[in-house]
């Protein structure tokens, strides 16, 4: 997988930040798309991942935004990042 950090992580809680790490660590250590939307259940069902960011998945790639942590409806205008597999 190739990860491309496109703006900057709002660091506003220890939580937001290790959450921030393991997801960009399961989207590296994926092999390809299958492994990858597997993984991220996972890592949804152990952390409280979606409290935090927002995902969706293209036809060739992953992408994540973070939530606003003042309303946790909205998230922050661009995504932090974007994954090709």
């Amino acid at each position: 997988m190739e990860v491309t950090i496109e703006h900057a992580l709002c660091t506003y809680c220890n939580e937001v930040t290790e959450l921030y790490f393991r997801l960009i660590n399961t989207i590296l250590f994926s092999i390809d798309e299958n492994e990858l939307r597997s993984n991220i259940e996972l890592l949804r069902k152990s952390v409280p991942i979606d409290k935090y960011f927002t995902y969706g998945y293209g036809a060739h790639h992953i992408w994540v935004c973070q939530r606003r942590p003042s309303d946790m409806d909205k998230v922050f205008e661009h995504r932090i990042m974007i994954a090709r597999f």
